[in-house]
């Protein structure tokens, strides 16, 4: 009996110490089970840095630049002659339109002209650049994940009162490092700006991103290279205001994109149209219609503003009759036709303002049409051509603030033209509608990898001219379709620089092949604005 007594006291033994184990495995103790920890949300913290003190010397002026001309290619050049570049081009007066040929003109801004480039890589000279932000623009990927969104660095100029004001925004888009899985293939990139929300301090959080920024995180290249601004996608935009005087030289933003000179092949920022910034007088009467353009222009813009522009910009009602002003201001796009686009946004007074002086037989085509959407209600003209402004640059950075977008919505304000000051201050747009929103799309794309854009309502009348997209099967980024012809050009620039041939012999091969990377550059950006957005139909800002 003892015999057995014992064994079965073994046996108990034996299956009490299971249970215990269970117990543990399954994640118990004395008090009951143990809940694993809620994942910690994603903060402000993933979508934007602004501490001015910790961005300073990780990301100065100089070492941006000298990363642009590091990796641009061609001819041998210098940060100070590349941002004589964009310097000369404030003498202008004029540029020729890249796709309609025209003649624009543009207000020269002779006080900007003759800055010493020197002094804007120096952060100690009145008018050294000092970083003062960086944004995750993830919220602008295509929902076929050709590219990634953008990976900004705004630049401010020291300023020595309300009329010396200057900011630099580099925008770079960043190829998908693995296009062959789609919108999945951007997840390490937006993963590490999850973890910045973890970060234990802000010098953590610069560390991290200085990395991220300027040698690449793993599998990803890094966002400082010069293809990232212009060849084929990305930009520089540029807030104008120094200013003798504001009434005649206004508050101006323009944009540029990296290329070649055509005498001796070294990199340059170029002027290019301001995107989704059309020329404001085609809005208005026939009279106001600058030299070089007739009524046949006017009724070609008109007939695509009142198509997929008009569409786009009241999507958001269309698609949600209780829209809240919120889902109105973050939902509401435009897609202007490229070839109407100006070379500056004027965001001082109305000199811009589609609703300012608007055609009167505009505004009865824009009733009409509106009328003609039997799922929409809430927008009278008046509020569409408000929305219409608000897409240019200079109604997103002032000239919009407090218009009623109808549907009791109403354009938040600026931080008078900037929406990142120089002390790094946001402006309420960004503080009150568009973080909110980036933040959502980060926090969505952390548990589900896949896009959840917003429903394209139907535009009556009109036929879909886009190019469709699509992924190629391949690993390496700049593999895919729309980078090839520019990176052939890129490649061709390249074996002309190096040949040993005349330096006449050499600008005459340029003045061939320039040309043809315009036209790859310009064909990539219009598939590329073609492709449907992964969080809006169209995505432009």
């Amino acid at each position: 009996m003892s015999y057995i007594y014992h064994k079965s006291f073994i046996y108990k033994g034996f299956y009490v110490f299971l249970f215990i184990v269970m117990l543990g495995l399954l994640g118990c103790d004395k008090n009951g089970p143990v809940i694993p920890p809620e994942p910690k949300p994603i903060t402000q913290k993933s979508v934007v840095f602004n501490d001015i003190e910790k961005l300073a010397i990780p990301f100065s002026f100089l070492k941006t630049m000298d990363k642009i001309v590091a990796t641009a290619g061609g001819a041998s050049t210098s940060s100070i002659l590349m941002l004589r570049s964009i310097l000369d081009s404030f003498a202008e007066n004029s540029f020729a339109h890249p796709v309609s040929g025209k003649t624009i003109a543009v207000t020269a801004r002779p006080l900007e002209s003759i800055i010493n480039p020197e002094d804007l890589l120096n952060p100690d000279s009145p008018d050294g650049m000092i970083p003062v932000g960086l944004f995750n623009r993830f919220d602008l990927a295509p929902v076929d994940g050709s590219n990634c969104g953008e990976y900004r660095i705004v630049y401010a100029k020291k300023s020595s009162g309300p009329l010396d004001r200057l900011t630099m925004i580099f925008e770079a888009r960043i190829p998908n490092p693995d296009p062959s899985q789609g919108l999945a293939g951007c997840a390490p990139i937006t993963d590490f700006w999850a973890q910045r929300s973890q970060d234990a301090d802000a010098t953590q959080t610069v560390t991290e991103l200085e990395k991220f920024y300027y040698q690449g995180i793993s599998g990803v290249q890094p966002v400082v290279k010069a293809e990232n601004y212009g060849l084929p996608l990305g930009q520089l935009r540029v807030n104008l205001f120094k200013t003798p005087d504001p009434g005649q030289i206004k508050w101006s933003l323009r944009e540029f994109l990296v290329s070649f000179d055509e005498n001796d092949g070294r990199a340059i920022f170029k002027p290019e149209p301001v995107d989704d910034s059309p020329i404001a007088a085609l809005f208005r009467a026939t009279t106001s219609l600058p030299d070089g353009f007739n009524e046949t222009d006017q009724s070609e813009f008109h007939d695509s503003f009142l198509g997929q522009s008009l569409c786009n910009l009241v999507n958001p009602d269309r698609i949600n009759s209780n829209a809240s002003a919120a889902d109105v201001i973050n939902g509401i796009r435009a897609g202007y036709d490229p070839k109407f686009n100006d070379f500056e946004s004027i965001s001082q007074d109305e000199d811009d303002n589609p609703a300012a002086d608007t055609d009167a037989q505009l505004l009865d085509q824009v009733q009409a049409r509106l009328a003609s959407l039997p799922d929409l209600t809430g927008v009278s003209p008046d509020q569409l051509m408000n929305r219409a402004g608000t897409m240019t640059c200079g109604g997103c950075h002032q000239f919009s603030a407090g218009k009623n977008l109808g549907n009791g919505a109403t354009w938040p304000a600026s931080l008078r033209f900037v929406h990142i000051n120089e002390a790094g201050e946001l402006s309420p747009l960004l503080t009150e509608v568009f973080i909110p929103k980036r933040i959502q799309i980060a926090q969505q794309f952390k548990e589900n990898r896949d896009a959840f854009q917003q429903i394209a309502a139907p535009c009556p009348g009109v036929v879909s001219a886009s190019e469709s997209v699509t992924v190629s099967k391949v690993k390496k980024a700049r593999e895919h379709d729309i980078y090839k012809n520019v990176d052939t050009a890129r490649d061709q620039i390249q074996q002309v620089i190096q040949a040993p041939v005349t330096q006449s012999e050499k600008s005459e091969k340029l003045k061939t092949i320039l040309p043809e990377l315009k036209e790859a550059t310009d064909l990539a950006r219009k598939r590329e604005r073609a492709a449907q957005g992964a969080y809006t139909p169209a995505r432009t800002h």
